[in-house]
């Protein structure tokens, strides 16, 4: 190869060499210019211009995260820095400056996390990927009422606390339209009268789907014989919703860090005797029954329509109520592991 020709493709190398260089030097200033116009970042700067109060680490424009009991990150408070201020509770602070509202309670972000409640991409810095439900683009639901019921869940038996009236609501509707039949909940989930899905372990679904899953089911399904709900449901949408909330509720992971769904699960395992043997089958001491299911069908289940003197004793092997173990299975609409 002649001199002339070495020279020329060493040039041409020269030439590559420099115009890798600028292409790189582009990227990192591109970089440099999005990270600096991240909605998070001009969200903390618009705060601290409007709202800063002084105090010390709080005038940063930093990332702030912090773990969910479920030990996962949340970097929510990146934008909604002022959620625990008292003093921005006021409705004419814009979103997401405001505090939270009163339903926050003993719900400490930094121990509790805000994605155990409002779903959400957790680790997300981009408002509209944070909102989103999980590999969707939609909204996830559980970001507004009344859907964030069903993230109570988690950790409370549904109707057990206030604030889950629509949630209480969609578990009766579950077992007063006979879903258990074909879907019951205990472990396995699968049996009864058809093998249906086990519907704890579906995964997450955007609210179309449920829907559709509810009213034609072959849709999602081909071949299914779950039979259509559209005559029972369509007419009320809110009794539709209140389904379609518990129904999100069964595919929450359960925070073992609450304890108040496990907790709950003795109550149903003892028999009547324990409770009810007073005079005349009277319950000792101030118990008094949370359970709405027991609650509503108390008429039924008295003690007094079959024992006259009074509850038997609970004994080894005996205080067994037959008719309240008829009713056993219905309890694993609310509490886990029946």
């Amino acid at each position: 190869m002649s001199d002339r020709e070495l020279d020329t493709q060493h040039r041409l190398l020269r030439v590559s060499f420099l115009v890798a260089a600028c292409a790189l030097l582009s990227v990192l200033l591109l970089i440099v210019i999005r990270t600096g116009q991240a909605p998070w970042r001009i969200l903390q700067e618009r705060f601290l211009e409007q709202y800063a109060d002084g105090e010390a680490g709080d005038d940063d424009v930093v990332i702030r995260q912090h773990f969910t009991c479920a030990r996962k990150v949340d970097r929510c408070p990146s934008c909604h820095l002022g959620m625990e201020r008292k003093d921005l509770a006021d409705e004419s602070v814009p979103l997401p400056f405001r505090a939270h509202g009163p339903a926050l309670g003993g719900h400490r972000p930094d121990r509790v996390g805000c994605t155990a409640c409002h779903g959400g991409v957790g680790r997300a810095l981009d408002p509209l990927i944070a909102h989103s439900l999980a590999g969707r683009e939609t909204t996830d639901p559980l970001m507004g009422q009344p859907h964030i019921q069903a993230s109570c869940a988690r950790c409370h038996v549904p109707g057990a606390q206030a604030g889950q009236d629509r949630l209480e609501q969609g578990a009766w509707l579950y077992l007063g339209l006979g879903c258990m039949l074909c879907h019951p909940l205990h472990e396995g989930g699968r049996g009864g009268l058809d093998f249906g899905p086990d519907l704890t372990m579906i995964g997450r679904k955007g609210l179309d789907y449920l829907k559709t899953s509810l009213i034609e089911p072959t849709e999602n399904f081909p071949g299914s014989t779950m039979p259509s709900f559209r005559l029972s449901l369509e007419k009320e949408p809110e009794a539709t919703e209140s389904l379609l909330i518990y129904l999100e509720s069964l595919v929450l992971d359960r925070h073992p860090g609450c304890g108040a769904r496990e907790k709950s699960r003795s109550l149903v395992l003892r028999p009547c005797g324990t409770c009810h043997a007073g005079e005349g089958g009277r319950a000792g001491g101030r118990m008094e029954h949370r359970c709405t299911y027991i609650l509503r069908k108390s008429g039924e289940l008295r003690c007094g329509n079959c024992h006259a003197s009074g509850t038997p004793k609970a004994a080894r092997g005996g205080g067994y109520c037959p008719l309240t173990m008829q009713h056993r299975e219905s309890c694993s609409a609310c509490h886990d592991g029946i």
